[in-house]
Order: structure tokens, then sequence, then C-alpha cells
């Protein structure tokens, strides 16, 4: 584990934060993950709201929603990529029947998922394990569906974890998700005004904008379906207030993991309601030739 000193040097250089991503990130969790249970829920991602609708209805639609455009069904297998602890796959498997495989470079992480899933009686329905999203621990063709919420942002090159995801679907598989990015068109003044406080205080190596990532996918071989930044398919501002108020919670004297918590949010709600950070959604499929 980094030690504070050199986890915040770590964070605040965007070169350390793309080669050392391996040890920023559960050191990012040994604070985040407790913060985002107390104060979100146990999925980690942010979901477009309908109107009257709680922030634990709003994570399910979404999740049912992403279940339903892949045709996930009892008999299917599924990847979860950057699974936390367990959250959508859980919701996923529950709703759908299918088998879902979660994988996080966060070992407690992966302890939390078990535990929940035990507790679920989901045991037969879920895997968890420990992988690197660049380098998946599956044979060429073992999934027929994979998805993501709101994780990809955290590898320092989304165009092999794309076309590693396309290794293990199955011809005609589909991909699906969620994921942090940047509005298109941001001059590089504008991305470093509203997206590197985010990028810092998220342990974010660096987010693509939404034509990026569809060109990212493209290069992986993916036929796009569909596309969008998220707030086109509902309210994303319930998301921001949320991370307000839970900065409010972290007043003064703030130690290090709460001082780095009261950023994340901060940064994340000011960039999320100038519209420069968006969340991004996908629907994709894997040739069958």
């Amino acid at each position: 584990m980094l030690s504070p000193n050199e986890f915040t040097r770590v964070l605040e250089n965007p070169s350390e934060r793309r080669e050392r991503y391996a040890e920023m990130l559960p050191a990012f969790y040994s604070h985040a993950t407790d913060a985002y249970r107390h104060h979100w829920a146990d999925s980690f991602h942010l979901p477009p709201f309908q109107d009257g609708q709680s922030l634990p209805q709003a994570l399910a639609a979404q999740e049912h929603r992403l279940a339903r455009v892949a045709g996930l069904r009892a008999g299917l297998r599924a990847l979860d990529v950057g699974c936390g602890v367990g959250g959508p796959a859980l919701s996923i498997a529950e709703h759908s029947g299918a088998h879902v495989t979660g994988i996080s470079i966060v070992p407690w992480q992966l302890e939390t998922a078990e535990k929940r899933a035990a507790a679920q009686g989901l045991q037969n329905l879920t895997e968890f394990r420990n992988a690197d999203m660049m380098a998946l621990l599956f044979d060429d063709g073992t999934f027929d569906v994979a998805f993501s919420f709101d994780a990809i942002c955290h590898s320092p090159d989304k165009d092999t974890v794309y076309a590693e995801i396309a290794r293990v679907l199955k011809p005609g598989g589909v991909f699906v998700g969620a994921d942090w990015l940047c509005a298109d068109g941001l001059t590089e003044q504008e991305y470093q005004e509203w997206i590197e406080p985010v990028c810092v205080s998220s342990a974010l190596p660096d987010v693509l904008s939404l034509g990026r990532m569809v060109s990212g996918l493209t290069r992986a071989g993916f036929l796009i379906d569909d596309y969008c930044d998220l707030a086109a398919r509902g309210d994303m501002t319930p998301n921001w207030e949320i991370f307000e108020r839970a900065a409010e919670t972290l007043t003064e004297p703030r130690p290090a993991g709460r001082e780095l918590m009261y950023q994340h949010c901060l940064s994340t709600a000011r960039a999320g309601r100038a519209g420069k950070f968006i969340i991004g959604y996908w629907s994709a499929r894997k040739p069958t030739d």
C-alpha cells in the first residue's frame, strides 16, 4: 500500500497516475469504499433519475435496463468489469437469472461482494475474481455479455480494456455500460480547469470524451448500437446534490482521507453541474464473423 505522502504525490501527477494505477486504486478505495457505502449505496455508479425516483430506485432501474438491453437471461454468462463490492453484479444476477462474474483490482472489495452474495443466496449465480481489466484472466469467447458501471475510467489504457473485453466475448456478444467521461470539444484549458480536479480526487489516470470512447470501442472491433450522455435519459442533478450533501458532512478538521473525499465530492458535483463532466452510456456488439 502506498504511504499517505506517496499516494498524494501519485494523485497529483498525471503520468504517475497512469504508471502506478495498480497501487493507486487500492489506496484510493481504502478511503472511498466505506464513504460510498455510507453516503451512496453498494452500487458505485451515477444513474439518470426519473420523476420521483429515490437513489436505490434509480440505481436498480439503470442496472435492470442495461440487463434488458444486453438480453441477459438464465443460462447466459456475463462479466462485470470493475465490480466494486458487487452491487450491480448481484442486482443483475438476481433480476436476470444469468451468471455474473465480477472482477476488481481491489481485493477487499471482492471479500465484501462474496459476503453479500452469500447473504442474498446468490453464490450459485455469481463469482468474484481479483483481476486487472487490462489483462483479463479468461479464455477467448468465455462470456455472452460484458457490462461495466463507472469503472473503466480508472484504467490508464481504455483501448486495451476494450480489446480485452472483445477477446473474452463470444461472437455476437454484447457489451453495455456507462463510464465517467468529459464532454466533447473541451479545450485543454477547460479540461485542466474542470476535469483534472475530478481525476486527482477520484484516482483517474484521465477520462475520455464521449466521442473518443466511441472511437475506442470501434477500434476494438465493436459495432455500436447506441451511445449518449446519460443526461439525455433522465435527470443527473440528484447525483450532484448527493455529492454536495456528502461534502457538507466532511467538516473540519479533515484528516487526509476525509479531505480527499471532500475534494472528490465537490469537484465532481461542480464539473457535473457545468456539463463538463458527464456519464456516457454505450451498447455495442462483437461481430458474429
